[in-house]
Order: structure tokens, then sequence, then C-alpha cells
């Protein structure tokens, strides 16, 4: 499996509280890497270590970094990095509001947020459990026996055979969303 992954075969597996199938073996790694790229969609979010440049506009003399949480700040506009106040997502510059600067900066956890982890591999487990008739992009189905009738509906974000978030998956993921309300910082850490 890929090192770019958000969870591993083995968090699927304690998900389905059980040993993946041979078949299923195969399948988890494509799923968890689809899965954890959408995951990364939805939140904005790169979770693992990295570094980004961005450019950003100033508001009330700060501006607010996207990616969490911040490890240090390289520089900003090429100026180095300790020359700078920072405070949670905010990094004061000495710019007025409307200006753009470009920041250079270390982001990520070093271990993924469990909540990632364990949202990523429920997701696969889903996939790999789904009924076969929602996996193949049936949305309902109904049968009858004598006097008892079985109708089933299944959720449309569940149908084929494609990863994808369910809502609750995706209000997950959002809720790592950096957003900035003037100088207030909305979003767990």
């Amino acid at each position: 499996m890929a090192d770019n992954a958000l969870a591993k075969s083995t968090d699927v597996s304690d998900a389905l509280g059980r040993d993946l199938t041979p078949s299923e073996t195969k399948q988890a790694p494509g799923h968890l890497l689809k899965v954890s790229e959408l995951f990364r969609l939805a939140a904005r979010q790169q979770f693992t270590r990295g570094r980004s440049t961005n450019r950003l506009r100033v508001t009330a003399g700060a501006v607010t970094l996207p990616q969490r949480p911040v490890q240090s700040i390289v520089s900003v506009d090429g100026e180095p990095g300790d020359r700078f106040t920072f405070l949670g997502q905010r990094l004061e510059v000495p710019a007025q509001t409307g200006t753009f600067v470009v920041v250079d900066y270390e982001h990520g956890y070093d271990e993924i947020p469990d909540l990632v982890r364990l949202t990523v591999a429920g997701i696969v487990a889903q996939l790999l459990e789904a009924d076969p008739r929602a996996r193949a992009g049936v949305t309902q189905r109904g049968e009858t026996r004598g006097p008892f009738s079985v109708q089933e509906t299944y959720a449309s974000w569940a149908q084929g055979a494609s990863p994808r978030l369910a809502p609750d998956d995706l209000r997950t993921a959002q809720s790592y969303r950096v957003t900035s309300y003037g100088l207030i910082v909305q979003g767990g850490y």
C-alpha cells in the first residue's frame, strides 16, 4: 500500500472485526488510496507532513495558513519565517489589508489523527461489506412471498462499486477545514 493513504489494511480489518479475505486484501489498498484522497479534498487538509507555499491575502495585519498543524514558518515573501509572530493558524505580517504575501511553511501531523484514520478505514469496510445489489447500482428492491413482503432502499452514496463519502463522513472531513473570520480562527486543532 502506498504511503499516502490515511489508514492501513489492518485498520479496515479492525473496523470489520475480522481478517480480510484474499479478495478484500487485494481491493483494500486501492480503496484506501481513493477514500484518503476524497477525505483530503473534503477536509482541505493533507494530514501528513509536508511543505506548502501559499499566496495569501492579508486581513487586519495577519494571514490564516490553510494547512495544519503548522510545524514551522520557512519564509514570508522571501524573508526568514522567524521574524514573524505566529499563533494557531494566524501569522502576523506588517502589511495592509488586501495585500498578498507568499508564505512558505511546513505542516502536518506526526501521526494521522485517530478520527481520520478510523473514518477512512470505516468507509472502506462499509464498501467491502455492502450488499452486492447496492454495489451493482440497484436503488431499491422489493420481494413478496404470500402475505409477506420486504422492501429495501439503498442509500444513494452506497450504490455502485466506487468509494464515496457518506454524509456523516463528509461532515467529519469538513470539520478539519481551517476557516478564518477576521482575527478568529474556527476549527479543531
